[in-house]
This record gives structure tokens, C-alpha cells and sequence, in this order.
């Protein structure tokens, strides 16, 4: 015959019981915790990934003004005149010359760079462009794929090959080999944050 349990038994079963669920209840509750803090880590970095793509976003963009400023340079500017592109230019951060670069392709003049003085000579105040009320600052620089500074010759420098175009009347217009510039561009922004984007261009010399 099964004895009966007395009522001081039966309290040390409840008791027992009550730490079994206690210990189950402080080890869900620390899972749980866990997982709260894993999925906060995730959602701050997969937010501070936005706004980092963002920003660089924002940069590549701002990085076409110093393209553009370099281009009208070449262009129309100072660049532009009969033989203007022969020489260096340091008020136009100009190296008629090809600069060293690291493996990257980044002239070494562009790195480490505080202010436009900095380019190894080839640089100028009135061509850096400064977005003060996103701290973002742009510096250019332009060099020309030759070995030596002096008059445009192919034995000298990297052309592009010539082109034959249609002329107006009838007859092929040759135009002829043409010297090659790389333009680079720096773009500063907060948190000492930098990104640098190059482009070529071929014109008339």
C-alpha cells in the first residue's frame, strides 16, 4: 500500500518544482537576451552600411565637379592655349610629365594630402573646391602621359591612335595622334574619410 503523503512532503515537491522552473525561466530569458542583442548589433551595422554606401555615393558624385573643373581647364582654360600644355603648370595643377604613381595608379602626389600646396608643386588654392557646409573638399590634379615635359611627339608620350572621320565633303578628315591626361581627383570628406576617382581625356594639343 502506497503511503500518503504528508503535507511537509508535499511542500519540498512544490518547492523543487518552483526552482526547476525558475532555473528554465532565467535560462529562456537569457536566450532571449541574447538574441535581442545579436539582432540590435545586426540592424546598426547593416544601417551604418547604408549610410557608408551612401556617402561614398555622395563623394563619387561630388567627385564629377573636380572632373569638370580639370576638363574646362583643358578645355578652355589655362590649359587650353598653343603650347600651354608643353610645360608644367602649378597654378593649374598641371605636370606636363607622367607623375609616380603607387599600384593603384594614384600619382604619390595626391596621397597624404592637406591642402593643395601639398602636390609637389603642382598645386593651388583657387583649384580646390570646398563644400564647407558638407566638409567635403575636392582637389584635382592633371598629368600628361609623357616620359619628358616639352612639345607633344609620339616617340615621347602614350597616344591614342588616330581616327578618320567622315568630312564634309566626301573626303576622310585624319585627325592625328593625340597626347593622353590623367585626371585625378581627391575628395575629403568627415571623419577624415577620402576617396579618389580618375578618368582620361584625349584633345587636341
Amino acid at each position: 500500500m502506497r503511503p500518503t503523503p504528508t503535507s511537509s512532503s508535499r511542500a519540498r515537491v512544490a518547492a523543487r518544482q518552483r526552482g526547476v522552473i525558475m532555473v528554465i525561466a532565467l535560462i529562456t530569458l537569457a536566450v532571449l537576451l541574447i538574441g535581442a542583442a545579436i539582432t540590435m548589433r545586426s540592424m546598426n551595422a547593416t544601417l551604418s552600411s547604408v549610410g557608408n554606401f551612401g556617402f561614398k555615393r555622395d563623394m563619387a558624385n561630388r567627385a564629377e565637379l573636380g572632373i569638370r573643373a580639370a576638363t574646362t581647364a583643358l578645355q578652355t582654360g589655362v590649359l587650353s592655349g598653343n603650347g600651354a600644355r608643353d610645360v608644367n603648370n602649378a597654378a593649374a595643377n598641371y605636370s606636363a610629365s607622367m607623375l609616380p604613381s603607387d599600384p593603384s595608379g594614384i600619382p604619390l602626389a595626391m596621397l597624404n594630402l592637406n591642402s593643395p600646396s601639398d602636390i609637389n608643386g603642382q598645386g593651388s588654392a583657387g583649384n580646390e573646391i570646398v563644400i564647407a557646409n558638407e566638409g567635403l573638399r575636392i582637389v584635382y590634379l592633371i598629368d600628361r602621359f609623357c616620359a619628358t615635359a616639352g612639345v607633344f611627339s609620339q616617340a615621347n608620350c602614350l597616344v591614342q591612335g588616330s581616327l578618320t572621320l567622315g568630312g564634309s565633303n566626301g573626303k576622310p578628315l585624319l585627325i592625328p595622334p593625340q597626347p593622353t591626361y590623367r585626371i585625378t581627383v581627391r575628395v575629403s570628406g568627415p571623419r577624415n574619410a577620402y576617396s579618389f576617382f580618375q578618368s582620361t581625356y584625349t584633345t587636341l594639343n
